[in-house]
């Protein structure tokens, strides 16, 4: 009966929270939407979810807001047929996690002026927003559950089976690929610690090195070889001119080209992964959901 209670509450709160959590972000607070405003530095330490809003202030006719890829922030290209923000009180409600990137599409704005964003969402604490449909729907799903103990009960199975999957399929379902250079690839004489800059590596993810094959290659280092671009004693690069590399664990990672001086005319990366943004399940919760296997299972 407790977790029937606990599941009726987490209902109400799937319909409530996110519209009472959600915040609206004005894009540069006071200035606004503008050239020569260091935006990476405004959106540091802010925490974006799905539900946010981001709210461009600017004067109508001046500037205008074109949502980008990774590549078109990089090169302050807008994407063929894509038509720009212009109202001067523009609203963008994030309703995805992930990566997002934003520009000025007028006339030098983005790469001399820096008028250019770029955040990461997180996902929702709690359910995304819903539609008025859905909330409808929602409102008699709960009505009919406060109704209906055994209704109530399955309910709560059906949550702890959606717990299980999300906690398990999460981190695939977010992950985020990256191409190390974007268009550039991975080269010599790049700046990659600017690349890598303002972006939000997390645990699941995937590097990307493309290069020609036979050109360059890739090593893992620590930090005393990434710092002397010294290749390790017995350890294999990568060589197939499309190399991925899953972030499997949080923490620092370093990267060299090994071919002859490749590495100290700039061809290194140097990141740190944070955790997954999915919450992995306690022990208990894992134990309780999932029977242990018999003495007599084997394993694959």
């Amino acid at each position: 009966m407790a977790s029937s209670q606990h599941f009726i509450i987490l209902a109400i709160l799937a319909i409530v929270a996110p519209s009472i959590l959600a915040t609206d972000y004005v894009v540069g607070d006071d200035r606004g939407w503008t050239t020569n405003f260091d935006y990476q530095a405004w959106a540091r330490g802010k925490m974006f979810v799905v539900g946010d809003n981001l709210v461009f202030h600017y004067a109508a006719g001046v500037h205008n807001v074109l949502k980008v890829n990774g590549t078109g922030f990089q090169q302050c290209a807008a994407p063929a047929g894509t038509a720009p923000l212009t109202s001067g009180h523009d609203v963008i409600n994030l309703a995805t996690p992930g990566r997002k990137w934003y520009i000025c599409g007028a006339p030098n704005h983005c790469a001399a002026g820096g008028q250019k964003l770029v955040i990461t969402v997180m996902p929702s604490s709690f359910a995304p927003s819903p539609s008025p449909l859905s909330r409808s729907a929602d409102s008699t799903l709960v009505t009919s559950i406060l109704a209906n103990p055994k209704l109530a009960m399955a309910s709560t199975q059906h949550f702890v089976i959606l717990a299980i999957i999300l906690a398990i399929f999460a981190p695939s379902i977010l992950a985020t690929d990256y191409i190390v250079g974007d268009g550039k690839g991975w080269t010599i004489n790049f700046d990659y610690q600017a690349w890598a800059q303002g972006k939000m590596f997390y645990v699941g993810d995937n590097l990307v090195f493309n290069y020609p094959q036979g050109v360059h290659n890739v090593y893992k280092v620590n930090g005393t070889g990434f710092q002397k671009c010294a290749v390790p004693a017995g350890v294999m690069p990568l060589t197939s001119g499309n190399d991925v590399i899953n972030l499997a664990t949080p923490g620092r990672k370093w990267y060299i080209c090994g071919v002859a001086r490749h590495c100290s005319v700039g061809q290194k990366l140097l990141i740190t992964v944070m955790p997954s943004m999915a919450p992995s399940p306690s022990p208990l919760s894992a134990s309780s959901a999932v029977p242990s296997p018999s003495p007599t299972a084997g394993c694959s």
